[in-house]
């Protein structure tokens, strides 16, 4: 066995520059292969027309040709990684494999799975941090004991990147190419249509992949961080960063995005520092998944898995009236719309959309973060669980039980002339702002529109006493 030959493994982290595992194998290694599996006991659980699956493809493609540029080859293989990786490190003698770590629960057992094979082989699966700028252990309360609330974590969090001078170091292969091996004979990338997987327009879609569209995202955001505080949750203007699918799938390295923020704005100005704490929320659950992972299952808080949703019949009509956009509420409609149509979701929407079903139709927010798990270009399973536990108040940090989500009020504040209603509900786009936050109060009916599925008054006693039921709030 060849400990000095290793194996580069692409993962989440769909990029050559800045990335932290080919760093390290190409410094500790004299031949290193790069490899990129395309896992199918993932695959082969979506449709055919999944435009994650045509964005990791096509950022797939852009690595291997930013790798040729460095003289490596990236080789893409098909099939169960706990398989395909340890098969592929035989077949070059390679003694080790490195690779980003991956926090959440399924990947954590793959790679228990896969370090166990390797290791009765004498060789080794090596793991760098890489998708968080701080993870695991390294933020801790002052007993050592990992946060739940968030605020104290993103204090100390905030601490711990001061005191860290190498958190937003560049890890720059270009030096260390010469460490690049001979690659095996095989493909660059498998076609699509292949994978079994149908072409997407993704620049229809505004989703630019690959580590060029990354950066193209990040120069559009850096010039308008300025009014990020202002109006990120202004629904009709895309005021967000737009950052979510680069940092889920890797195709920019969250230190490069701190970079250069730090070289081109003022990062002490209050919309960056906006920006900045959430992103901490994204980290601040991905540790909570790490160290909890049962709430990837259930309710961080035990007590509300007693919760009595509404189920059978009239939970199906409530759940199916919601995923096909007809609500009765333009607010939530027009979010759902958006979501089922360009798999994008504005963020405030995400929180109109998710505390509409769980506190206003009583459905188990469980249901609705598996739909949003299916639908969202930027799926990431600690956000959204995280996310989908604030607005159902079963997480670790959530929003008081009785806190409920008026739409009609959310809608009047965050899309006062109804421009994002109409965007995305254009049969409504001749009825008047004033009637499209409330469309029940209006003399005449909206055609072919439906009325409310629920009365919120009479939603907001039930959720009261659905969370009553089990206790009273921590």
């Amino acid at each position: 066995m060849n400990k000095r030959r290793a194996i580069f493994w692409m993962r989440r982290d769909l990029r050559a520059h800045d990335n932290v595992a080919l760093h390290a194998a190409l410094s500790a290694s004299d031949q290193v292969v790069c490899v990129f599996v395309y896992d199918r006991t993932i695959l082969d659980e979506l449709p055919r027309m999944d435009r994650r699956v045509a964005f990791i493809h096509a950022s797939v493609a852009e690595a291997g040709d930013d790798l040729a540029r460095l003289g490596a080859k990236l080789i893409a293989l098909e099939g169960d990684p706990k398989t395909v990786i340890p098969d592929l490190a035989r077949r070059l003698d390679a003694g080790r494999v490195f690779a980003n770590e991956d926090y959440e629960p399924s990947a954590r057992r793959r790679d228990e799975a896969i370090a166990d094979t390797l290791a009765r082989e004498g060789r080794a699966l090596l793991l760098s941090k890489d998708q968080v700028l701080l993870h695991k252990d390294e933020v801790r309360s002052k007993s050592g004991t990992p946060y739940t609330r968030f605020t104290p974590y993103y204090n100390t969090w905030l601490q711990r990147l001061g005191q860290d001078d190498q958190a937003l170091r560049d890890h720059d292969p270009a030096p260390l190419q010469a460490h690049f091996g001979a690659p095996p004979e095989g493909p660059s990338n498998i076609p699509l249509a292949q994978l079994g997987f149908d072409e997407v327009d993704l620049e229809g879609l505004s989703l630019y992949p690959g580590t060029r569209g990354g950066r193209r995202v990040l120069d559009e955001f850096i010039g308008k961080a300025g009014d990020y505080l202002a109006l990120r949750n202004t629904l009709a203007l895309p005021a967000t960063s737009g950052l979510d699918i680069h940092l889920r799938f890797g195709t920019l390295s969250i230190r490069e995005i701190f970079r250069e923020l730090g070289r081109r704005t003022d990062v002490h100005g209050a919309s960056v520092a906006g920006w900045i704490r959430e992103v901490c929320w994204r980290e601040y659950f991905s540790q909570l998944l790490y160290h909890v992972p049962r709430v990837a299952d259930g309710p961080y808080l035990q007590k509300y898995a007693r919760l009595d949703w509404v189920k059978g019949e009239l939970g199906k009509q409530r759940l199916d009236a919601w995923k096909n956009a007809a609500t009765g509420y333009p607010i939530v409609d027009a979010a759902m719309t958006q979501l089922n149509t360009t798999g994008a979701m504005h963020n405030r929407a995400r929180l109109v959309a998710g505390s509409f079903l769980v506190k206003t139709l009583g459905v188990d927010w469980r249901i609705g973060e598996a739909y949003f798990a299916l639908k969202l270009n930027d799926y990431d399973q600690a956000s959204n669980n995280g996310n989908w536990q604030w607005v159902a108040s079963t997480g670790a940090d959530a929003q008081p039980p009785y806190r409920i989500f008026n739409p009609s009020s959310q809608s009047k504040t965050y899309d006062p002339d109804a421009q994002y209603i109409r965007h995305w509900l254009p049969a409504l786009k001749n009825v008047e702002a004033r009637h499209l936050h409330e469309p029940w109060k209006r003399t005449v009916p909206i055609p072919d529109y439906p009325a409310p599925i629920v009365d919120y008054a009479a939603s907001v006693e039930e959720c009261r006493q659905r969370y009553g039921a089990v206790g009273p709030a921590p």
